[in-house]
């Protein structure tokens, strides 16, 4: 699933190409990926392109917006005559002709470029909303992980709160957003906190420590420009690094970075966990 850094790095990717721009229409190719009155946004200008947890948010010129979900398995490719760029979920549509069997809706440009949502799932979404239906949705989400309101102080109420899995309350949106998978097992690894270990249980200098962590793994992300676990990650314009960096995920049966012992998968919360048995062991 891209996660924040991946989609901080399409934003920054693509800023700079929309921003000015006068958007002509918005083609739906498959209605249930896209939702709200397009009508609002055609025409306008582009005036900012940015990231908010893990949704991409196109502002324009009457101050309507078209938020973008990637979730499982989106992407956001931008293309003009010359340049074709973008990032989210690795797949052949990143260097297939365009539009493909998986775009979903097409963002037609005054100057002939587009933007093309491609999501082969059909979980993502594209929808236009008004500022007070933005600022509705904004409201659905806890600070990003990396913004200064996330300070220590609230991040330790907030795992107080909790006797699920440390892991599940570090992914869920409406503690702090931004967290994904890939990051959250690696941040745990950093911290050698056990991903299974109530989140209450942790004290108040466990939880600075994992803060610490989750804070350096997304800001590396975003520094590697996400990570690419996938066969086309050597496609530049579209591809990161962080999968050469990651601690843990995918890892299992490979050498702990720290002790050499070997990194086990689990389950915590459906979702699949890697971490070290010998790092990151359990509280009895």
């Amino acid at each position: 699933m891209p996660e924040l850094p991946e989609v901080e790095t399409i934003a920054r990717r693509i800023a700079p190409y929309l921003i000015g721009k006068k958007l002509l229409s918005v083609v739906t190719r498959h209605a249930k990926s896209v939702r709200g009155d397009f009508s609002l946004v055609e025409s306008a200008v582009v005036t900012n392109v940015f990231r908010r947890a893990k949704m991409l948010i196109i502002e324009f010129s009457n101050h309507n917006a078209i938020l973008i979900h990637l979730k499982m398995t989106g992407q956001i490719l931008y293309q003009d005559q010359a340049t074709r760029l973008g990032g989210g979920h690795p797949t052949a549509d990143w260097v297939a002709e365009l539009p493909s069997k998986h775009t979903r809706a097409i963002l037609e440009f005054s100057d002939n470029s587009n933007v093309f949502f491609n999501d082969m799932r059909l979980f993502g979404w594209v929808k236009v909303v008004t500022p007070k239906l933005l600022e509705q949705e904004l409201q659905k989400y806890a600070p990003d992980i990396i913004s200064p309101d996330v300070t220590p102080s609230y991040f330790f109420a907030e795992l107080q709160r909790s006797r699920q899995s440390v892991k599940i309350v570090v992914l869920d949106q409406r503690v702090v957003a931004g967290v994904g998978n890939i990051y959250a097992n690696d941040a745990l690894h950093l911290a050698k906190i056990h991903p299974a270990r109530p989140a209450d249980s942790l004290s108040s200098k466990e939880s600075n420590t994992l803060l610490a962590a989750l804070q350096q793994v997304i800001r590396l992300g975003i520094e590697r420009q996400g990570a690419t676990i996938h066969s086309f990650r050597h496609i530049d314009g579209f591809a990161g690094a962080y999968q050469d960096v990651v601690r843990t995920y995918g890892k299992e049966g490979e050498p702990c970075p720290n002790c050499g012992a070997s990194i086990e998968r689990i389950k915590v919360g459906g979702r699949g966990t890697f971490f070290c048995p010998e790092c990151q062991q359990i509280l009895t």
